[in-house]
Formats: C-alpha cells, sequence, structure tokens
C-alpha cells in the first residue's frame, strides 16, 4: 500500500483517536462519523438509545447496498464501539518514527475501538475508489460498549438484515479471534443488623460485618473452577469504630464461560450470605445484573463467519487462531440476537492504561483485512 493511503489512514485514525469520548459521552464521535461517512455517500441515522441509557449519544446504523457480482450477496455486518474508557479526556497522539502510536502517556490512546472506527471507514473508501463488487455491507456503531454493552444492548435488531457480523474488538496478534466470551453478572448484598453501643451494650447488637465476614470466609474466591472466576469487589459498612455496624454493602462480579455455571455461583452467594446472616439474626437484600451472556464461537468452516474471516486472511498469507477472552464484547449481545457474530483482532495494545499503543503497520494491514471481508 503506498505512502499516500498509509498516511491517509493514520489521519483518519488520529482524528478520531483524539476526540473525547469516554463513555455516555460520545456525542463528538458520533458527530465525525456521520460527517466522514456522509462524504461517502452513507448515511448513518441515531436511534435514540443514548435517552435510554443516560448518555448523550445513540447507536449509529447504517446500510449500504451490494453492488455488481456482489449485489445479492448475503449481507455483512460490521460493529465498533465509540466509546473509551477513562482516562479519556484531552488525548493527544504520537506517532513515533518506529511507527508505533501512543498518547503522551497521560490518557488511553482510544485505539480501543477508534482503530476499528477507523479501518472499517478506510477499508470501505478503498473499495469505492477502486471500484470493486462488494456484499451488501451494515454498520453499527455503539455508545458505552465498556459499560458492559448497554449501548448495543439497547438496539432494536429487527431491522437487521445480517445472519453474519465482524467485531473489530479483540486485542492480541494479527489473525487472532475470541472463541467465546464470558457471562458476567455483577451483584450487590446489603447485610442488615442492628447497632448498639460497642463498649456499653454489644450484645444487643447484630454485626453486619460480622456475618459479612463469615459468609465471605466461606466462598471461594479468584478462579472457582477453571472456566469460572469471582470477585468481591468493595465493601462498605459501619459508622465508627464504638459502635456495632448495623449495615454492610458488598459489590462484585462472577465471569464465567458457562453461563448457568456463573447463575449457579451467584445462587450459592446468596445462599450463603443467607445462611450467616440468619445464624446471628440480620437479614440480607441481593440485587444482581446479567450484564453478559456467554457464547462460544461458531468455528464451523463451512458458512460460518469465520470462514469468511480466513478467507480474507488467506489473500494477505494470514491465518486464524482463537484466543480466550475473559473479557465481553458487543458481539455477547449479537450473539444474543441471533447474528453469527466474529469478535476478530483489532490493532490495539495494553488497552485500558495509559501505554496502549497500536502501529502504522497493523492499521494498514487491518483496513486490507476489513476491504477483503467487504469484498469477499
Amino acid at each position: 500500500m503506498g505512502k499516500e493511503i498509509t498516511d491517509r489512514i493514520v489521519d483518519s485514525f488520529i482524528k478520531l483517536a483524539e476526540i473525547d469520548g469516554i463513555s455516555y459521552g460520545e456525542r463528538k464521535v458520533a458527530d465525525h462519523l456521520v460527517k466522514i461517512w456522509k462524504e461517502l455517500d452513507v448515511t448513518l441515522d441515531e436511534d435514540s438509545a443514548g435517552e435510554k441509557i443516560g448518555g448523550d449519544t445513540g447507536n449509529l446504523y447504517g446500510f449500504i447496498p451490494g453492488t455488481g457480482k456482489l449485489k445479492d450477496a448475503e449481507p455483512i455486518l460490521f460493529c465498533a464501539h465509540m466509546d473509551t474508557v477513562s482516562p479519556g479526556i484531552g488525548k493527544k497522539i504520537i506517532v513515533h518514527e518506529d511507527g508505533t502510536i501512543t498518547s503522551d502517556r497521560t490518557t488511553v490512546l482510544g485505539a480501543d475501538d477508534r482503530a476499528a472506527l477507523t479501518v472499517i471507514y478506510e477499508g470501505y473508501r478503498q473499495v469505492l475508489e477502486e471500484g470493486e463488487d462488494h456484499a451488501p455491507i451494515e454498520l453499527l456503531f455503539t455508545p458505552a460498549e465498556e459499560t458492559y454493552t448497554v449501548g448495543a444492548s439497547a438496539f432494536d435488531y429487527s431491522g437487521i438484515k445480517a445472519k453474519k457480523a465482524i467485531v473489530p474488538d479483540c486485542s492480541g496478534s494479527f489473525g487472532a479471534y475470541a472463541s467465546g466470551e464470558p457471562s458476567l453478572v455483577y451483584f450487590e448484598i446489603t447485610v442488615n443488623g442492628k447497632s448498639a453501643h460497642a463498649g456499653f451494650e454489644p450484645e444487643n447488637g447484630i454485626n453486619a460485618i460480622a456475618a459479612s465476614a463469615s459468609a465471605i470466609s466461606r466462598i471461594k474466591q479468584g478462579w472457582v473452577n477453571d472456566h469460572t472466576s469471582l470477585n468481591f469487589g468493595t465493601i462498605e459498612g459501619g459508622t465508627v469504630s464504638n459502635a456495632v455496624s448495623a449495615k454492610v454493602v458488598i459489590k462484585g462480579e462472577i465471569r464465567s464461560a458457562i453461563h448457568e455455571d456463573a447463575v449457579a455461583a451467584y445462587e450459592n452467594v446468596v445462599k450463603v450470605f443467607e445462611e450467616e446472616a440468619s445464624a446471628i439474626g440480620a437479614t440480607a437484600e441481593f440485587f444482581y445484573d446479567i450484564r453478559l451472556k456467554a457464547y462460544r464461537t461458531n468455528e464451523s468452516e463451512t458458512g460460518s463467519t469465520l470462514e469468511i474471516y480466513n478467507r480474507a486472511l488467506e489473500k494477505l498469507g494470514e491465518k486464524s487462531f482463537p484466543k480466550k477472552s475473559f473479557g465481553g464484547s458487543d458481539n455477547n449481545v449479537l450473539m444474543r440476537n441471533g447474528i453469527d457474530g466474529l469478535c476478530i483482532y483489532n490493532a490495539m495494545h495494553e488497552i485500558h492504561t495509559v501505554n496502549e499503543y497500536t502501529t502504522v503497520e497493523e492499521l494498514v494491514k487491518t483496513t486490507q483485512l476489513i476491504k477483503n471481508i467487504m469484498t469477499g
């Protein structure tokens, strides 16, 4: 790929990466995307998800009819998210002499997922300029993915035509794809005891901290088994050192590659806390939210999205390989809505840190990959 195209891809990435757009505040990112896609005669429509999720931006959706011999081919959906994690305000992008692209190390770079937004745009731009036939293309750019796919979950999929989707949101090496992503159960536990003076009449109190500690000590944390993890992340309770604690609030999460095991682990948490609270006369209240539901990638070669990915990679002399993921992406939502999605490699490394980086070479190569998928 020539220097002019390479420079253009890098410039597109920098312009996108520099825009502030942490979760629930993606307005400027969406406006930029609407503008640049309009320059390619593609209209992006925005839904009302922003209002539903408490953000300033909805999902952007666009449809591009197929052309030439691929006019009636099966449509394919390209999905990427507009938000970044914090610290993500005031990003300053640096292109180093060796081709590495970073922030100034005071913020994230935002290659997660601005690199994906870039290569989808530049891939289609090249298809247009070279006059290649392409399959019908659907575009879905989502807000608030980093907060457990909230934006994608609020989208109405009844109008989606594609049965297959490409989601560039997998870190690692070129050719990687997520072999599956987990269920994630977020939970909050409130243990209610009874306050009393700790020095004069402790026997008249019911210590919520004691009940919570007893329960936590009975529950295995970290890896519950080889595919399920459990974590108590925060605990808040008590008021002063000379009063028996009347209330404790505990927050945590469970992740599992098998959805039923995530649910079973949560049910065990509830059982143990109820037993320990009841044992000393306290009570326990529970709240949970299934923020991700596990899926396994369809790795059947024939007719799968993975087959499309493999064909596109072969044109570049590359091969795909599976990668275990314990994160989660918009692909969890697509799969839940009956779309055979594939979370593929995106040009991003050390994501969610101020050391995040991408490279010029990877952005260019991934643009070519996306172009191959569109025209394959």
